[in-house]
């Protein structure tokens, strides 16, 4: 049963994926008694809000209130809680007065928005879910602009080059700035907006494509520098870019330029080229004109957004680890395959196990041994939608429409005939479905009956998901797990598994150098990734000695990825992000939330954020007296924060800590005086000689000389000690002497003496 959403004609999604559908019915009551907004009514989303009535332009008022358009317009005809819409309008910090200040700017809104003027109705409504804005796809210039491209690749397809073209500068020319701008930086456009601005940049190398396929070679190299300047791992545009080169004359710079990317590939993901980009650098190292001509098309990629390989996604080319007894097993469901019985099999972990990994282990497996394979590859989030009939499940599983029992028909077959892109003949088929949790609700409701329906044939579908929340997900699975999938769960690697790894590959350290003790470096190794595959394969391209210690340096694919997590968040949670950097693995939320100067519940909740897109970690205590504790997930997000502070901002964090620590009563001395030193100008030169006193007083207590020698000296260097000695004066000083082997407590040294209570062994 399924319960259709205002505002998305013809999207289903699966009945209670979401919360707010309460009252969904008496919201579209309501529109049926009052009509449904007429179509003179247009919301601009790409670029600044734009609203235009019946008779023109709308005023929508101050900032905050065209927030608040933004946000309803998000949900697409859902209903938002007024508790949701006060948090998100006052990120996450709503005044006292939020609800009379929310409620007033609805009327307004409302009365602004009103279809029907005279009876005060309009579009905005309100039911015990909250409150929805009915507005149709078609009225927004963001729905026009993904029917656009998505109707401009069918046509690609087709080989309507002309149409498809005219199709793609329509879609291009609604596009009049970053999306949402109005509400730029709030959490609940990002994800938004970065799909929209995807999806223009694949219109956008569609467009490079189809000016070459046309011979408007120099509007095409425009084109195609264009993307390459502004998203240079875009390996399709570069495709392009050298093609056009060749066939401008050009063919000694289309092979610089391969040099390039090449060297740009290896230095911020570790990879090589892909299959495509390769075959166009060897047609132009052969001359081969037949390849490259625009009639062609061997290399042009004219596929959707969601048939674009994610190459950040493969955790490099290492060899499996702590993955044989998954692989061994879904090598198993090959052979019931090929026997004529259907299997279904879900991968599931968080990013970077090596879900992509496994699948592309049996890929390789399944095609030694006969079958044919079929990837379809979704991008990470939710894109835009696309029709029934078109998806690439439907591609990939054509022939599958109807079971032989006479069932019905399954979207993309009609009247019973299967789609031309049939799966059929005497070879088995292993289709491998990746990210399924950024599959439309279409392809989803597609997989779900196939599942159900399809039974006897040479089939192995294998589909790999990242937990989390995204709409219907769930629902697919439950629906699978019914049909008798088998379930993997993948775990971090252990330090077990990492060892085994580098005894198996014979690990040189990338150097020459053997590793000494695989143990000792994998158990460091498993300290700064946490177990994750992907950013272990990007350590394991290393030096041995650059992987860990004083010399580690972060592969630049990790950092990227980092970043790219860390971009999702709201600023305030990287504030706090940021200050526990650099206090330490465990995040302290009362301290935290002093330091960022955030309410606790903030904090929680911005953590919590954190731990879905993989930055963080919550660890469960085993006792009722260890309720537990947030951590980062590997030792490299810390790593990748503090390398991402400027030197004036980490000056700045230093010293929160620094002034947060030293007014509450029992922290370590020592890390008082640490976050002292790396404030630099930010703490006061008597303050720091005062910190570094009392840390060298603690080292002494402790024995720990060498330590102890160090901070006074620093000690001595300032105000704190009266004279401001320098640190070659404090070394050469009877307290050096004495603590190399002296019998004295005292340091002495010119008309200085300070008393250093020195306990000897």
């Amino acid at each position: 049963m399924t319960t259709t959403c205002p505002g998305r004609q013809g999207h289903t999604v699966a009945k209670g994926v979401r919360q707010e559908a309460v009252g969904h019915r008496a919201a579209e009551q309501g529109r049926a008694a009052h009509g449904r907004p007429s179509g003179a009514w247009s919301f601009g989303l790409l670029g600044a809000l734009e609203v235009n009535g019946p008779t023109g332009p709308v005023a929508l008022g101050p900032p905050q209130r065209r927030v608040l358009l933004l946000r309803l317009l998000t949900e697409d005809g859902w209903p938002v809680s007024v508790e949701r819409l006060c948090e998100d309008l006052w990120e996450g910090r709503p005044p006292s007065a939020a609800l009379s200040s929310l409620r007033a700017h609805i009327s307004r809104l409302r009365s602004a928005l009103a279809v029907f003027p005279e009876s005060g109705t309009g579009m905005l409504t309100y039911t015990a879910a909250g409150y929805a804005l009915h507005v149709t796809r078609e009225q927004r210039d963001a729905g026009l602009f993904e029917d656009a491209v998505q109707y401009a690749h069918e046509l690609a397809r087709e080989r309507k080059w002309a149409q498809a073209r005219a199709e793609t500068e329509k879609a291009l020319s609604l596009w009049r700035g970053r999306p949402y701008a109005d509400a730029d930086g709030r959490l609940f456009v990002q994800r938004e907006t970065n799909r929209l601005s995807e999806l223009r940049w694949s219109a956008r190398e569609l467009q490079a494509g189809l000016l070459l396929e046309e011979g408007e070679i120099t509007r095409s190299l425009a084109v195609a520098e264009e993307i390459v300047s502004g998203n240079p791992l875009r390996e399709a545009s570069w495709a392009v870019l050298l093609r056009g080169l060749y066939l401008a004359g050009r063919a000694g710079e289309a092979l610089r330029r391969f040099e390039a990317v090449r060297r740009l590939l290896a230095e911020d993901l570790g990879t090589d080229p892909g299959p495509a980009l390769q075959r166009v650098h060897m047609a132009v190292l052969r001359h081969d004109t037949g390849a490259l001509q625009p009639a062609a098309r061997a290399s042009v990629r004219l596929a959707p957004a969601s048939d674009v390989t994610d190459r950040t996604a493969s955790p490099g080319r290492v060899r499996l680890a702590g993955r044989e007894a998954e692989l061994t097993r879904l090598t198993g469901l090959l052979s019931a395959a090929r026997a004529g019985s259907t299997r279904w099999a879900v991968v599931s972990g968080r990013a970077g196990t090596g879900k992509t990994r496994l699948l592309e282990a049996l890929g390789a497996e399944a095609e030694q041994r006969g079958f044919e394979v079929r990837w379809v590859r979704h991008p990470k989030k939710r894109q835009a939608p696309l029709a029934a009939g078109r998806t690439p499940v439907t591609r990939s599983l054509g022939c599958l429409a109807a079971d032989e029992g006479g069932h019905q028909n399954l979207p993309g077959s009609e009247h019973g005939k299967p789609d031309t892109n049939e799966v059929e003949g005497s070879r088995p088929v292993l289709c491998l479905i990746d990210d399924v949790q950024g599959a439309t609700p279409v392809v989803m409701n597609e997989l779900a009956s196939r599942a159900a329906l399809v039974r006897d044939r040479p089939l192995l579908v294998v589909c790999a998901v990242n937990p989390g929340d995204e709409p219907g997900t769930e629902e697919l699975l439950a629906t699978l797990a019914r049909c008798d999938a088998e379930r993997f769960e993948l775990q971090p690697l252990t330090p077990e598994d990492i060892a085994g790894l580098l005894r198996s590959n014979g690990d040189t350290g990338g150097a020459g150098a053997a590793v000494d003790d695989p143990r000792s470096e994998a158990a460091a190794l498993h300290q700064l990734t946490g177990g994750n595959a992907f950013f272990l394969a990007e350590l394991l391209r290393l030096p041995a000695a650059r992987r860990a210690g004083p010399r580690l340096t972060i592969p630049a694919a990790v950092t990227s990825v980092v970043r790219a997590r860390l971009r999702a968040l709201a600023p305030e949670v990287r504030q706090v992000l940021e200050i526990a950097a650099v206090t330490g693995e465990e995040l302290d939320v009362p301290e935290l939330a002093v330091m960022a100067s955030l309410p606790r519940a903030a904090v929680l909740s911005g953590l919590d954020v954190a731990v879905e897109v993989g930055l963080v970690t919550w660890s469960a205590g085993g006792t009722p007296r260890e309720p537990g504790a947030y951590r980062f997930s590997c030792g490299l997000v810390r790593e990748v924060l503090r390398a991402g502070l400027s030197r004036a901002r980490s000056h700045e964090v230093h010293a929160t800590v620094y002034r947060v620590l030293a007014a509450r009563p029992g922290s370590s001395v020592e890390a008082v005086a640490e976050h002292a030193v790396a404030a630099g100008p930010l703490v006061d030169e008597r303050d720091l000689s005062q910190a570094a006193l009392q840390a060298g007083y603690a080292c002494l207590k402790r024995n720990d000389v060498d330590e102890a020698r160090e901070w006074l000296a620093r000690a001595l260097a300032g105000p704190a000690s009266g004279r401001g000695r320098s640190t070659g004066e404090w070394q050469r000083s009877g307290a050096t002497r004495r603590s190399r082997g002296g019998s004295d407590g005292a340091a002495t040294g010119e008309n200085n003496v300070v008393h250093l209570p020195v306990r000897r062994a």
